[in-house]
């Protein structure tokens, strides 16, 4: 009989992340069955899962939202030779129809934005997704808007302009936990 692993087990199997895991099963994108609250994942599917597919093949879906049309030209350049999938929005509500639809792995987010700011885009992403990463990219880390945005932790911050060595470290350390340098992890 197959053991059944519960998310972590899973992840630690599969040399992931937990909350990558439970994305995926919530995706129907690894062969997985609710038990309560949280997925469960049985041996030999897992296994048979794996020979087919890797976790580190899989391109993780970057979401991008800020109002300058040429930092997001940007980021698509910086981004361009990582194993990122990269999709850009130019509002918070185009972010949130998105995330609806086609949920990313990560959002890189921009704090100042006309319509809707990126603390109220966060705080509508918390209700779709609280455990979504989202690394806030801003030339204003000291304002008030990072304030309204620190009550809808956890997340990072990178400072405007971004080099590409934090970006990507940051966008590991969201999707991998791991250590980053060059990240800094927002508060509550």
């Amino acid at each position: 009989m197959s053991r059944a692993f519960k998310a972590s087990e899973a992840a630690e199997y599969l040399g992931a992340h937990v909350e990558t895991i439970r994305r995926m099963a919530r995706r129907g994108e690894i062969p997985s069955f609710k038990v309560g609250k949280d997925w469960r994942f049985r041996e030999t599917e897992l296994n048979r899962w794996v020979e087919t597919h890797h976790l580190r093949q899989r391109s993780a879906h970057i979401l991008a939202v800020d109002d300058e049309e040429n930092f997001l030209n940007s980021l698509r350049r910086m981004l361009h030779d990582a194993p990122y999938r990269i999709s850009t929005v130019t509002d918070g509500m185009q972010a949130l129809e998105l995330i609806s639809r086609v949920p990313p792995d990560v959002v890189l987010l921009d704090l100042k934005m006309p319509d809707m700011s990126g603390p109220a885009t966060l705080r509508e992403i918390r209700k779709i997704d609280e455990k979504l990463p989202v690394i806030i990219i801003t030339g204003y880390p000291n304002s008030e808007l990072m304030n309204e945005a620190l009550q809808y932790s956890p997340f990072l911050m990178l400072p405007k302009p971004v080099e590409i060595k934090q970006l990507i470290d940051a966008v590991d350390l969201a999707l991998n936990g791991s250590k980053s340098k060059g990240a800094h992890a927002g508060r509550s």
